[in-house]
């Protein structure tokens, strides 16, 4: 099915291989012609892309149901792909995570996903090891491959693995975080290096454009995400030094950000959203940079990471879809 040498890695212990570039669909797939997302969508599996991550949007809620049609009008086959889909903690605990994901499951129309991410904990409210229990559930049900977290921290993931291997059951195998030139201190931090090194979870790197801010674009053509640690102002910054090491290594900047993610081997996959064929093609291109120029791309980049970023909290997903 590929047509490039995308690289595929292990995600965690498990027996699933991931492109090393999977693709997104936040900001994107609602603002494209419905044609355009399942050419986009077959390109990106020519090119060798398995993972596709989804999610219930409340800006975007029928996006499953978008990307689930245009898998299948892509002539995709569901063993050929790997879907990641999203569950959170709402306010009053209602809907469930098990409800949740039957329902997007229904909206995806598959009987399982790849793989089932939860969202990290609400300070204070949420209890990691009985998350663990449940999302380690959907796997031994066979409504998931294996599980992750989105946006934990490393005490609590810890927490999650030493209670799901203590009564074994099914591990995290990945927790996808913020992570790029300019956010990494979390990633690369003693405690989450520690954690991998242990335990074998792998990295899913996000927003490692800066929603396109990473890669030159300053024009805003979609919303971006969070800001935790109010320091974009900081990244924008930094891009015309971006700029110039991207020169340095006859590369667009957005395959110098995207180099720079997959050449930490902890990464299993990057995740990124296009909307158009050329963007896609582009992003793609940096897996050849980053075999070639990796670690000297990481050596130059080396002081680009700006402290101030913070942990993002888990956002509020109570808000109704309608108003009444």
């Amino acid at each position: 099915m590929s047509e490039t040498n995308v690289q595929y890695r292990q995600i965690g212990t498990s027996d699933l291989k991931t492109s090393v570039v999977s693709l997104g669909s936040y900001q994107t797939y609602s603002r494209m012609e419905y044609r355009d997302v399942v050419n986009l969508v077959r390109r990106a599996a020519d090119l060798g892309i398995n993972l596709f991550d989804v999610a219930h949007y409340r800006t975007a809620p029928h996006t499953e149901v978008v990307l689930s049609r245009a898998l299948r009008d892509a002539g995709l086959k569901r063993a050929d792909i790997m879907i990641m889909d999203k569950v959170w903690w709402y306010d009053g605990d209602n809907p469930t995570l098990g409800h949740q994901l039957d329902e997007l499951l229904f909206r995806l129309d598959t009987d399982y996903l790849d793989v089932i991410m939860c969202y990290g904990m609400r300070p204070g409210r949420d209890d990691p090891a009985e998350t663990a229990r449940i999302n380690a559930g959907f796997v031994t049900s066979g409504k998931a491959r294996a599980w992750g977290g989105l946006n934990w921290s490393a005490k609590d993931l810890r927490i999650a693995y030493d209670t799901c291997k203590a009564e074994g059951l099914p591990t995290p195998q990945i927790v996808q975080l913020k992570y790029n030139i300019a956010r990494r201190h979390i990633v690369e931090a003693d405690d989450y290096t520690a954690l991998r090194a242990e335990t074998g979870i792998s990295i899913h790197a996000s927003d490692s454009l800066e929603g396109g801010i990473l890669a030159g674009n300053m024009v805003r053509e979609r919303v971006l995400g969070r800001d935790p640690g109010n320091v974009r102002e900081e990244i924008i910054d930094l891009v015309p030094r971006l700029a110039e090491v991207a020169k340095q290594f006859d590369c667009s900047m957005a395959q110098l950000a995207i180099a720079f993610c997959i050449a930490n081997p902890q990464t299993a996959s990057l995740l990124f959203g296009a909307s158009r064929i050329s963007q896609l093609e582009d992003n793609v291109g940096a897996v050849a940079i980053a075999e070639k120029h990796g670690e000297a791309i990481r050596a130059a980049l080396a002081d680009f990471g700006v402290e101030g970023h913070a942990f993002d909290l888990p956002p509020n997903h109570a808000t109704p879809l309608t108003t009444s």
